[in-house]
Formats: structure tokens, C-alpha cells, sequence
């Protein structure tokens, strides 16, 4: 039986979910934009001056973003497989009840309908955690880069906010 009162605490669950995902992707954009505008600083320092360039960062950017969009996208790739095993069984039962040669007891018609809610529940959550496990990489990262470069280019930091 389905217990309403369960479902609607989930759906609220899942709502907040969403709307942490959404400040944290703010955050993440205006770090990102923080980000780059420091780095844009030192790859223009690295054009004016090749062997004083800071290497160490320019050697960082690409090899930590291919990393972070792997984490996100094996993330995603995770719970959106399993969603999908869901509505595969789901729709498994749908063509095993429809091949029985018979309509459905009322019995059967009840079982369905709490399948299907329960289905479209667990689908609104992995839509919650899909969001916020894609995210948590490249947020994680952005944040760490951001402390980083503070302390690396405290000047540079002070003019990429000004821009804002």
C-alpha cells in the first residue's frame, strides 16, 4: 500500500536536493569565473615570459579538468543506468502482464499503479541525485582551484572580482 504521506516527504526530499544542486552550481560558476580569470592572467604572464611562467598551473588545467569530467560523467552514467534498469523492469512487467492471455485481476491493476508511483518517485530522486553527483566533481574542483590560486596570486584575485 502506498503510504502518502512517505511519497510526499520524498518528493519534498528530492525538491531540496534540486535546490541545493542549483546554489551550488551558482557557486561553482562564479568560482569557475574566478578561475579563469587568474589563469587567463598567468597564461598571458607565460606569453610575455616563457621561463619565468608559472608551470606548475599551466600544467594543471587540463589534465584536472579531463579528470573531473570523467568523475562527473561516471557519476551520472551510474545513476542514469540504474534509473533506466528500473523503467526497463518496470516495462518488463507491463509486457508480462500483457501477454497473459487475460485482463488484469484488481488485484494485479492495484500492484501496477503502486509500481508506477513508486517508479516515478524513485525517477524524481535519481533526477535529484543526478544533478548533484555530476556536479559534486567539478564543484569540488572549482572550490579547490579558487583557494589555490588566492593564495598563489592574491593581485590577480582582487582584479577578477572587480570585473564582476
Amino acid at each position: 500500500m502506498i503510504d502518502a504521506f512517505a511519497q510526499w516527504n520524498r518528493l519534498l526530499a528530492a525538491s531540496a536536493s534540486m535546490r541545493s544542486t542549483s546554489v551550488r552550481a551558482a557557486e561553482t560558476f562564479g568560482g569557475a569565473q574566478t578561475v579563469v580569470a587568474v589563469r587567463s592572467a598567468i597564461i598571458g604572464e607565460a606569453m610575455q615570459s616563457p621561463w619565468n611562467a608559472d608551470h606548475a598551473e599551466l600544467g594543471r588545467m587540463i589534465p584536472e579538468k579531463v579528470d573531473t569530467l570523467a568523475r562527473a560523467g561516471s557519476a551520472a552514467a551510474t545513476i542514469w543506468w540504474d534509473n533506466q534498469t528500473a523503467w526497463l523492469k518496470h516495462f518488463q512487467h507491463l509486457g508480462a502482464m500483457a501477454t497473459r492471455g487475460r485482463l488484469p485481476t484488481a488485484a494485479e491493476i492495484g500492484d501496477l499503479g503502486e509500481r508506477s508511483a513508486t517508479l516515478i518517485l524513485q525517477s524524481v530522486e535519481a533526477s535529484a541525485r543526478f544533478g548533484a553527483a555530476s556536479l559534486a566533481p567539478v564543484h569540488r574542483q572549482v572550490a579547490t582551484n579558487v583557494r589555490r590560486l588566492a593564495v598563489k596570486r592574491p593581485a590577480a584575485k582582487g582584479r577578477a572580482t572587480a570585473r564582476r
